[in-house]
């Protein structure tokens, strides 16, 4: 496991340099923080370039300077805002769809040497980044379909009892960890 400490997907050169210490791993868990969110005419060219690197360019970098093992795993967490695009969030928005689009392109290239490519989709869970976006917690989970935020702790138990029970047919799919919140059914 790694953090911002050891990898800045923003950075181009902290992500060259950490894929040079990692050359082969069995799993890789591709996840980072969103920007603010910013009215559309509010973003900046700036905003852009340095989210498209933090969230796209930086993961295709290291999928494609790390060999993932055979029987491995990539895991990708977008938001299930990929689903349910956020008018406050336009750059996260278009940036998770878009590498979500593109690993499920990617995911049938895997598949051929049995490697899974698994993207969950959370909706609210108790992080930092929801504290930054939700002001009045206690009333924003009374509107939650399961009257509860998410707990972070649930996705990691969900990518170890995939991992742990080699559960290789989810391959290529996206996982809505939303509590409900995502009105559609597909």
């Amino acid at each position: 496991a790694c953090s911002r400490k050891d990898i800045d997907t923003s950075n181009i050169q902290s992500v060259l340099n950490f894929s040079k210490k990692f050359k082969e791993v069995d799993a890789i868990i591709l996840n980072s923080g969103g920007p603010p969110p910013k009215p559309f005419k509010k973003i900046t060219e700036d905003d852009w370039m340095l989210y498209f690197k933090q969230m796209f360019l930086g993961y295709v970098i290291l999928l494609n300077n790390i060999k993932i093992k055979k029987n491995g795993y990539i895991f990708y967490i977008s938001s299930s805002i990929i689903n349910q695009p956020d008018e406050h969030l336009m750059i996260s928005s278009s940036l998770r769809v878009a590498f979500s689009s593109l690993l499920k392109s990617l995911s049938k290239n895997y598949s051929g040497k049995n490697i899974s490519t698994i993207n969950i989709a959370p909706g609210p869970f108790k992080t930092n980044r929801v504290k930054e976006l939700v002001s009045d917690m206690r009333n924003f989970e009374k509107k939650l379909p399961t009257g509860k935020i998410g707990n972070p702790d649930e996705i990691g138990l969900f990518v170890k009892y995939v991992m742990e029970n080699r559960i290789k047919y989810l391959s290529g799919s996206t996982i809505y960890f939303d509590g409900n919140i995502n009105k559609n059914f597909m």
